[in-house]
């Protein structure tokens, strides 16, 4: 397949992953969760990271955690990152990263793309 095809479709050199993660927080104030999720933020964006995913103040959260620049991903250097991040908060009773994932397809994609 040539480049330019492998780019288009974000396979191979292109390819975009990120690592999932979840986490439930203490029990607080709206406004001390809102400052908890601007910490967070503003954490994973000093690194160049983002995060797509949510829920509530009461429940867990979860999503994914993937590289701000187009064709990168994040490195085991960036998940111990956010693994130190967590255990360092007070405000955060469980987290857990998961496995490396698929920004453009599905595990189970039936497209047929192959990296």
């Amino acid at each position: 397949m040539r480049k330019r095809l492998r780019k288009k479709l974000n396979i191979g050199e292109f390819k975009e992953t990120g690592f999932e993660i979840t986490w439930k927080p203490q029990e607080v104030s709206d406004a001390n969760f809102d400052k908890f999720i601007q910490d967070f933020l503003d954490a994973l964006e000093s690194k160049d990271l983002v995060f797509g995913g949510g829920c509530s103040t009461e429940d867990s959260w979860e999503g994914i955690i993937a590289r701000k620049k187009r064709f990168s991903s994040p490195d085991a250097a960036d998940m111990e990152f956010v693994s130190d991040w967590f255990k360092a908060r007070t405000d955060v009773k469980e987290f857990a990263l998961g496995h490396e994932v698929d920004l453009w397809y599905a595990s189970d994609c039936c497209c047929g793309t192959e990296a």
